[in-house]
């Protein structure tokens, strides 16, 4: 009698052990693929996080349906990203799914934009379509200290800044942007959109240094236009019609 109630709490055990990693290994598929918030240029979700979305712009795009449990993951090699009229549009492929989503410039929450997304298998017509709102982050690698190289494609020396040479920090945890501009101290709260950073208000003390001064006023100008950014290992460049700017990192 030991020996089969023994045996009937061993079948249990198993069965509940089997349940479990069955579940266990579905919620991982899940969640396991999405990055950290601070590590992806932009990511989405509705209200009630059935779904979610993370994006690098130049690496993958992942994206995860809990409620329907249905997970989709495509790198650089099969996905394009297109930017046109303001609104950014997404499509990506993997061996089984078609994945689209176009960013709006329509705003949704606090500095959000909405997100229109389909995703369907390849041999169907029909799919899953979604909506919610989404957040640019900016590339996670601007999150630094960074020193003036060049203005207007002419490089900078200390004869241009007698004090220190202009320097910057984009902080993506707090949103803000603070540095030094060639004579005064500067700081300002931190957006993003697609390509383009966007600094409002952008804060500055009032001290004057001559052509310092002059030069100052330009980079100010450039960072107050919402210029567009690209980053390529130790080097930011900023640019817009008001002018350019080459940084170099420096922590």
């Amino acid at each position: 009698m030991k020996m089969k109630k023994l045996t009937y709490a061993l079948f249990a055990c198993v069965l509940m052990t089997l349940s479990s990693c069955g579940n266990t290994k579905e919620t991982e598929v899940i969640k396991a693929d999405h990055q950290n918030i601070s590590s992806v240029d932009f990511y989405a979700e509705n209200s009630d996080e059935n779904w979610k979305l993370s994006v690098t712009f130049d690496g993958k795009i992942v994206f995860t349906d809990t409620q329907n449990k249905i997970s989709f993951v495509a790198d650089s090699n099969t996905r394009q990203i297109a930017q046109g009229a303001d609104i950014v549009n997404i499509f990506a492929q993997n061996a089984t799914q078609i994945f689209r989503a176009s960013i709006d410039i329509a705003d949704c929450e606090k500095n959000g934009k909405r997100v229109n997304i389909m995703l369907r298998k390849s041999d169907q017509k029909e799919g899953y379509d979604y909506s919610g709102c989404g957040f640019y982050r900016g590339k996670p690698q601007l999150h630094d200290i960074w020193a003036l190289e060049q203005l207007n494609g002419e490089k900078v020396t200390t004869d241009h800044f007698p004090k220190e040479r202009p320097h910057f920090e984009f902080n993506l945890s707090t949103n803000k942007m603070s540095g030094f501009a060639g004579c005064n101290q500067v700081n300002g709260s931190l957006a993003f959109e697609y390509n383009r950073m966007i600094i409002e208000p952008l804060a500055s003390t009032r001290m004057f240094c001559g052509e310092a001064t002059e030069l100052e006023n330009t980079i100010l100008e450039i960072f107050k236009s919402k210029p567009i950014y690209s980053h390529e290992g130790l080097y930011l460049t900023i640019e817009s019609p008001k002018g350019s700017i080459k940084l170099k990192k420096i922590d």
